[in-house]
């Protein structure tokens, strides 16, 4: 049972303004009364900063705040709701036990659910420097102006991206041949000097709406996971996405954005794999290794033929399943996950 005779929901502030606060204390109501909890919303007010200290730390009480003063005045558990910009957003203290960021507050209810019921501190800063975002992507020379065209177009999603994450970085990773996709997952583990830092691996033509990076921390810390992959969502737009144009669509089967913390035990055991990028079964081999998916959708792309269903791919998709007979059995595989892929199998 879990230990909270209410909470208290306090998101003024004018620091740090939510925009979208109706929404947020409807999902957050709804959080609650599944779980069955009665919620306060605290009322401002101008009693005095000793009263508002000793209202931000009763017993037995779960708080969700937005980092503004209360936030940094409470002892007892909470809940985060924080802006996106990584780079304004209030660390999370040994008493916070969920972040997230205005969007995903107000259309994720499930989300706030799970971490109240998970009832553990997220996971903390092991460093007092700025925690970077690797983004390795595979470099090729297209081989048409559409395609051209798809990889510009998501280069310039990645620049909105770097307002909110100032400390993210792209690296883009040059093959000999056709790119490995464990040769692009090495390069990037050379890259991670802290526990803090997270590696994105994915392919060349994935966008990333600006709000990514914020989800995938708030996500992995809240959680306390150390790897974590993403489904794309297939649309045509001819203008920059956020959150909002992505918030329940339906996902593509393929994967195609994968993310790690130098901690994982599962990318070392991947980096010794071989895998074609962009050819048939490695995001699912990699999937079933990872466990966990991001709830929300961070990424997209513009649809158009997929060359790995031609006949010209069937060498190097045959390449890609003998590498899984190799490192796994049918007993350690998820049918629902490989679906097709695993009539592919011996």
């Amino acid at each position: 049972m879990l230990p909270y005779k209410k909470a208290i929901v306090a998101l003024d502030g004018h620091s740090a303004k939510i925009e979208n606060k109706g929404e947020i204390i409807q999902n957050i109501r709804y959080a609650l009364s599944t779980l069955h909890i009665p919620m306060e919303i605290y009322e401002a007010h101008s009693d005095g900063f000793t009263k508002l200290k000793k209202d931000m730390n009763q017993d037995d009480v779960l708080y969700i705040l937005n980092d503004s003063l209360p936030y940094h005045l409470c002892k007892k558990p909470n809940i985060l709701i924080t802006r996106s910009p990584l780079w304004v957003q209030a660390l999370p203290k040994p008493n916070t036990i969920g972040v997230f960021i205005h969007e995903a507050a107000s259309s994720f209810p499930s989300e706030i659910i799970s971490c109240i019921a998970r009832n553990k501190a997220v996971r903390q800063p092991n460093s007092h420097s700025p925690a970077k975002t690797y983004f390795v992507i595979n470099e090729y020379t297209p081989k048409d102006t559409s395609e051209l065209a798809r990889n510009g177009f998501a280069s310039f999603t990645w620049n909105t991206l770097l307002v909110n994450d100032i400390h993210a970085e792209f690296v883009l990773h040059t093959s000999e041949g056709w790119p490995l996709v464990n040769e692009m997952l090495k390069e990037g583990m050379s890259l991670l000097e802290q526990s803090d830092d997270i590696l994105v691996v994915m392919n060349r033509d994935i966008c990333l709406i600006p709000e990514a990076t914020a989800l995938l921390r708030n996500y992995m810390d809240t959680h306390g996971v150390n790897e974590c992959f993403a489904q794309r969502i297939e649309i045509n737009t001819a203008g920059l996405l956020g959150y909002n144009d992505l918030a329940g669509k339906t996902h593509y089967p393929g994967i195609d954005l994968f993310a790690f913390r130098k901690d994982s035990e599962v990318m070392r055991g991947l980096v010794d794999i071989d895998f074609k990028l962009g050819r048939m079964a490695y995001d699912s081999f990699w999937a079933y290794r990872i466990k966990h998916k991001i709830p929300y959708n961070i990424c997209y792309h513009i649809p158009h033929d997929s060359e790995w269903k031609t006949d010209k791919a069937n060498s190097d998709n045959r390449y890609n399943t003998l590498q899984i007979e190799k490192y796994s059995t049918k007993d350690d595989l998820s049918i629902e996950l490989y679906g097709d892929y695993f009539d592919t199998l011996i």
